[in-house]
Formats: C-alpha cells, structure tokens, sequence
C-alpha cells in the first residue's frame, strides 16, 4: 500500500509539470527553428517598448484617461496619441498600445502589441495581449470611470507576471486572481463608496452585462483597496 501511494503521487507530480515540460521542449525547439515563439517570449521587449494610450474622442471619459494612466501606469515609458495615431502605427513594430474597443457583448480596455498580425516572423505579429471587460458594448453607466484605476491596476499586474510565467501568459486574467479576503460587496450602493474610499480588506463584485444577450454577463471581483483580481468569468 505504502508503494502504490507513493507511485500515486508520484503520478500525479508528473502529470502536474508535463504540460510545463513539454512547453519548454517547444520552446527550445522554436528557437532553434527561429519560427514559432511562446507568448512569453513575444511579449519579452514589452518593458522597453514605449506603450500609447489611444483616447477615445470623448472629452469627459479622455479627461480621466489622461488623470489616471498619468498617474498610475508605471511598467513602460508611455504617451497618449489619438485613435487616428494608432491606425497609423498599429501594423508597425514601435509600440504597444493601451486602446478601448468592443465586440457585441461588451467594451474593453485592450492591451495589444502592435505589428502586422500577417507577419512571417512572429516576434513581429500584432496581437492583443490582454482584455479586460469594462462596460456594456452600449450604454454604458459610468461606472467604468470609478473603476478605471483598478482597470489600469490589473492590466499591468497581468503584463508583469505573464513576463515571468508562461502559464500566466496563456491563462489571461484567470491567471492572476486569488482568494478575496474580506466581505464581498455585490451591491452598487454599496461597493462603489467601498471601492473610492479603498476600504481595506474588502472587496467589489462588478457585474457587467451584456448588451445583446441578457443571459450574458461578466463578472470580476476586485479588492477595494489594493485592486488586485480576486475572481473573473464570463457566463
């Protein structure tokens, strides 16, 4: 019994780190061939690449873009440049870009390295890197101006360890959550004072809908006071 059970586990660490071997073997393979990359290593010039936040147009939401991304955007060297800059400069290799965007469902705020996603060589490709869900597609409340400097929290909490981890890199913002400590508050009455006074050790469910399917929804949960991801998906 004592043999099975340490066979047992022994299994079990293998099938835990295979995925993780055999990524590396890929890994070393790819660079060899000088062909296929992870994402780790695409996104590996990020912290020396100047990124650009593209403003909307919208004199009241552009005003608090320039306040908090002035303030709060540590991880690169940035500026900001008009939605006409970015269709200019997005097939290029210069930059990344921090830009807001929407599908059917919900708007965004995008990080996506810039390049021709076309191209051969793949440390070249464009792509987006991470997207986080911040309003309806259409009309929205608001309230993804409070919670704008958690947004912009997050974003560069996931860019940071997706530089150091693969599984990050590859697991989006699931990648970075961990267990809430704290009430979670669910109602807006009551998480959005919570969240502009950053009580400490709480927390805030942002539901955010859908503009075209109403059994659509997504949902984080974010700590008041430190912003960090404590919980994410999309239903």
């Amino acid at each position: 019994m004592i043999i099975f059970s340490k066979f047992a586990v022994l299994m079990r660490l293998f099938k835990k780190y295979f995925a993780v071997l055999a990524l590396t073997f890929v890994c070393a393979v790819s660079y060899g061939q000088g062909k296929v990359y992870t994402r780790k290593a695409r996104l590996e010039e990020f912290p020396y690449k100047t990124t650009r936040i593209v403003l909307t147009g919208k004199e009241v939401f552009d005003t608090v873009i320039k306040e908090e991304f002035s303030s709060r955007w540590m991880v690169t060297p940035y500026e900001f440049c008009s939605v006409k800059d970015y269709l200019a400069d997005k097939l290029g290799t210069m930059y990344y870009f921090v830009r807001f965007a929407f599908d059917d469902h919900y708007t965004y705020m995008v990080l996506s390295k810039s390049g021709d996603p076309q191209a051969e060589d793949q440390l070249k490709r464009g792509f987006d890197v991470v997207m986080i869900p911040i309003a309806p597609a259409e009309s929205a409340g608001g309230d993804e101006l409070v919670y704008l400097p958690a947004y912009i929290d997050i974003m560069q909490e996931y860019i940071t360890r997706a530089l150091e981890s693969e599984k990050v890199a590859y697991s989006g913002l699931k990648g970075i959550c961990s267990k809430p400590v704290g009430p979670i508050y669910a109602d807006r009455e009551r998480a959005l004072p919570a969240f502009i006074a950053g009580e400490a050790y709480a927390n805030v469910k942002v539901t955010i809908p859908s503009s075209s399917n109403a059994r659509k929804y997504c949902e984080l949960i974010i700590s008041t006071d430190t912003h960090e991801l404590k919980g994410y998906r999309k239903k």
